[in-house]
C-alpha cells in the first residue's frame, strides 16, 4: 500500500509532538526493533548478517528499511560498567570488600559476588531461539542465608554517580537527525529487579512475607543507588527516558505495585520531570487491573502496551482510561508474526481508526517485535498508517 499523504512534519517533530500530547500530521509508527526482531530478517534489511549481540547501528538501519519512525531504544547516555556481574550490578556498583566477577561457558553466563560473609552466584542461559535475550537458570538469592549475603553487598553499593556518556549520545542523536529521536534507558525499579533478575518470583515473595523489614531495607538502598543513575540522566542531553519495568499482573498485584513500585517510579519521575525530560515506563504485561494505580503515576506515559491475547490492555482503552498520559504500542506479537495479511490489515486498520481521535498515542509493538515477523507485514502496517493515520 503506497503512501497517500504528503507529510508535513519531520519524524523527529512528529514523535516529539505526540509524546508531548500535541497535534501531529499522522500517527507515528514506532515499533520496538531489537536484535531478536532481526534474527530472520534478510540482509537487505539489516545491512549485514545478524549476530546475537545487541547492535544499535543495525537496529537503526533495519528500522529505517522497514519504514518505521525512529524512536531508537537503549542509546547510551551513561557509561556501561566494565567489571563483572553486570546483571547483579544493574542498579549500582558494589564496592570493596565485595568483589564481582563473571564467566561464560557453554553459552551460560555466571555472575559471582564474593563477600567476607559468603558468596552468591547467578546464571543465565543463551539460546539460538532468542539470541541476545538470556533466560535465568539460577537466581542469586534462594533463601534467608543468601539474602543476608546479598544485604551485606547492598550495604556497600557505591555512592558515586554513574559516569556520563553524553558525547556518545549526542553522536547518535546527530546521526538520527530528523529521522527520529534517541531514547536513554533506566533498568527496572528495585522490586522488579528482585523478581526478574536477582531473586526470582517465588523467592522474592517468600522472603518478603517472612522478613519484610529486611527486604524493605534492601529495596530502599537499591532505590537510592538507582537514583544516582537517574540524576545523571536528568542532566543528560536525552529528551526521552524509558524505564524498562515489565509491569504485569502475572508478577504482582495492584496492592504490591502501589506499595513497592509506584513510590519509587514517582521519585524518578520527579527527578526527570524537573529537568524537562519525557519519562516513559515500559509496561509490556497484563495491565488492566492496574488502571487506578497508574492514574497516580507521575511518569509521562507508558510504552509497549500489550493487547489481547498476550496482554489485556488495548491501546485505545489504555489511552481512554489514562487521560493525560502518553501511550505507545498496541500491536500484539501474534499479529506481527501472522501470515494472514487480510487479518493483519483488518486488525491494524481497526486499531488506527480507534486511536486516531486520541492525543498522545503512538502506534508500536507490544514489547519487542517478535522474531519471524515478515518484512511484508511492516510494509503493510506502514501503508495503513499513511493511508488511515493522516490528519487533515
Amino acid at each position: 500500500m503506497k503512501s497517500t499523504i504528503k507529510e508535513q512534519m519531520t519524524v523527529r517533530e512528529r514523535v516529539l509532538a505526540a509524546l508531548k500530547l500535541q497535534p501531529v500530521d499522522r500517527i507515528p509508527f514506532v515499533p520496538l526493533i531489537d536484535t531478536y526482531t532481526l534474527m530472520e530478517m534478510p540482509v537487505e534489511v539489516t545491512g549485514k548478517p545478524v549476530t546475537p549481540a545487541f547492535n544499535l547501528q543495525m537496529n537503526m538501519t533495519a528500522a529505517r528499511a522497514l519504514g518505521c519512525d525512529l524512536m531508537v531504544r537503549h542509546v547510551p547516555a551513561v557509561a556501561t560498567r566494565r567489571d563483572g556481574a553486570l546483571h547483579l550490578q544493574s542498579l549500582g556498583q558494589f564496592e570493596s570488600p565485595v568483589e564481582t566477577s563473571s564467566k561464560f561457558n557453554n553459552r551460560q553466563l555466571t555472575e559471582i559476588l564474593n563477600t567476607p560473609v559468603g558468596s552468591l552466584t547467578a546464571s543465565w542461559k543463551f539460546t539460538d531461539k532468542v539470541g541476545g535475550i538470556p533466560h535465568p537458570v539460577k537466581f542469586a538469592v534462594n533463601n534467608r542465608e543468601e539474602m543476608k549475603i546479598f544485604h551485606y553487598a547492598v550495604d556497600r553499593l557505591s555512592s558515586k554517580p554513574s559516569e556520563s556518556a553524553f558525547e556518545r549520545f549526542l553522536k547518535i542523536d546527530a546521526e538520527i537527525g530528523e529521522q527520529g529521536i534517541p531514547t536513554a534507558s533506566i533498568t527496572k525499579s528495585p522490586f522488579m529487579f528482585l523478581i526478574e533478575i536477582a531473586w526470582g518470583l517465588e523467592n522474592t515473595y517468600f522472603l518478603l512475607q517472612g522478613h519484610r523489614e529486611e527486604v524493605e531495607d534492601i529495596l530502599e538502598k537499591l532505590h537510592n543507588s538507582l537514583k544516582l543513575h537517574v540524576e545523571v540522566l536528568a542532566a543528560s542531553p536525552a529528551q526521552v527516558i524509558i524505564q524498562y519495568e515489565d509491569t504485569s499482573s502475572t508478577l504482582l498485584s495492584p496492592v504490591v505495585f502501589d506499595r513497592y513500585c509506584l513510590p519509587f517510579l514517582n521519585e524518578y519521575a520527579d527527578i526527570l520531570n524537573s529537568s524537562g525530560k519525557i519519562y516513559l515506563v515500559h509496561m509490556c504485561g497484563k495491565l488492566r487491573s492496574f488502571t487506578s494505580e497508574l492514574h497516580k503515576g507521575r511518569f509521562n506515559g507508558i510504552c509497549d502496551i500489550t493487547p489481547m491475547p498476550t496482554g489485556d490492555f488495548p491501546l485505545d482503552e489504555a489511552s481512554a482510561n489514562l487521560p493525560g498520559k502518553v501511550v505507545v504500542g498496541g500491536i500484539d506479537p501474534t499479529t506481527f508474526v501472522s501470515r494472514d495479511a487480510e487479518c493483519v490489515e483488518a486488525e491494524v486498520a481497526g486499531l488506527i481508526q480507534r486511536i486516531k481521535p486520541l492525543k498522545g498515542v503512538l502506534l508500536g509493538s507490544a514489547d519487542t517485535v517478535p522474531r519471524g515477523t515478515p518484512v511484508s507485514t511492516f510494509k503493510l502496517i506502514r501503508g495503513l498508517v499513511d493511508a488511515l493515520g493522516a490528519y487533515d
